[in-house]
């Protein structure tokens, strides 16, 4: 694990007051419940986790990544504090709050190998309040972000690709010249993502 922090003040950027305060507590509330259960095995990915590394942008939810074995556990969890299940597959659950008082949470659920190699470089997110979080590498919710472009599912207002641009941006990544980097955009994103990520990469800096 990264021991780096991220303070939860980045949570305000680009956010509406009454909107910021209410994701801020439902992440807060979960995860204190989930740390009181011993349930420690969950990182925070999706909008929340990119505006932890410092990109300043607006969510309405809180999502987790967790290893299929604690699925069910969570979901009772969930189940047990107020959000009914609205959308389920054997990768993804999504919850909502039957009073509508919540933010939506979403869950990614992940194999074993999977949780194991997010896991082990997941960074500590200081959320306050003696409380704190375990957020996924960058790179990873990058991966995540162009596996999520590639969807035909996903929204047409979502916001993946200036999430992966962002990102590559602030944690210093370059897709031209670091293999690495460039080798899991290529996996993810594929060779049209990959030559876009360059170019709008190359422009800002000729800005």
């Amino acid at each position: 694990m990264r021991n780096d922090s991220y303070g939860v003040t980045l949570l305000t950027f680009r956010m509406g007051e009454s909107e910021n305060n209410l994701v801020r507590e439902t992440l807060l509330f979960l995860t204190e419940e989930a740390q009181k259960l011993e349930m420690n095995e969950f990182l925070l990915i999706g909008g929340n986790a990119v505006i932890a590394y410092g990109v300043p942008r607006f969510t309405r939810d809180v999502d987790f990544v967790i290893p299929e074995r604690v699925k069910n556990v969570w979901r009772s969890f969930l189940e047990d504090l107020g959000f009914q299940l609205i959308h389920g597959t054997q990768a993804f659950l999504q919850f909502e709050d039957q009073e509508n008082s919540k933010p939506r949470v979403d869950l990614m659920v992940v194999d074993e190998n999977t949780w194991e190699k997010l896991n082990a470089r997941a960074y500590v997110l200081e959320l306050g309040e003696s409380i704190s979080a375990e957020v996924a590498a960058p790179d990873h919710i990058i991966a995540m972000k162009l596996a999520a472009c590639q969807s035909p599912h996903r929204r047409s207002d979502a916001i993946d690709w200036s999430d992966v641009v962002e990102l590559t941006i602030r944690r210093g990544f370059d897709p031209e010249n670091d293999q690495e980097f460039s080798d899991l955009v290529l996996r993810y994103g594929g060779e049209l993502l990959l030559g876009k990520l360059v170019d709008e990469i190359n422009s800002r800096k000729e800005s």
